[in-house]
């Protein structure tokens, strides 16, 4: 009968963890506040607005009322690649990935509606500079702080590993900015 038990047991387990993980509520924030305080932030799942650039070395997500000097890089969550080509990350350029994205041991997903087509087609690098004011369902990741001459900053991710990072999981909006 033990033997009946434990595997029932933690099969019970698994899936009691895995549902309390998808419903996850995101934590409704500001962009400077995250970027004020990265590492409050860190791995916590946020929704938040802002102006998303996207193109040849940038795909990042900006409020001009902040006031410091931290960046956000965006990457897609799931399977969906950035189609963004920039130096020292994983360059997915291509659309798919052959595995959901996993960052900092945490798997990502992807809601691909009608309202991320639409974010597809106003910042798809394809186009040139593509940008979209967005509200965004994100997982946040702190990178770490580095002081250099300029300042002290978040970074680990993007171009130059010169950001912090919010992996997208769902666009929520998306307009001409």
């Amino acid at each position: 009968m033990r033997t009946i038990l434990i595997p029932a047991f933690m099969t019970f387990a698994a899936l009691y963890c895995n549902a309390g993980s998808a419903s996850e509520k995101p934590q409704n924030v500001t962009l400077c506040d995250v970027l004020s305080d990265p590492a409050a932030f860190n791995h916590k799942l946020v929704k938040v607005s802002g102006v998303v650039s996207r193109g040849f070395e940038e795909f990042t997500l900006n409020d001009d009322s902040c006031h410091n000097n931290n960046t956000m890089w965006l990457e897609l969550g799931g399977t969906r690649g950035s189609q963004v080509i920039y130096c020292c990350g994983d360059n997915n350029v291509d659309n798919r990935r052959k595995a959901p994205l996993v960052v900092e041991g945490i798997e990502t997903t992807l809601i691909e509606d009608e309202v991320f087509s639409r974010f597809e087609r106003l910042t798809n690098r394809r186009r040139g500079y593509g940008k979209a004011k967005v509200v965004l369902v994100g997982r946040y990741f702190s990178g770490t702080q580095q002081t250099l001459p300029g300042g002290t900053f978040w970074m680990g991710y993007g171009h130059m590993g010169m950001a912090s990072l919010l992996v997208v999981q769902q666009v929520v909006e998306a307009e001409r900015p």
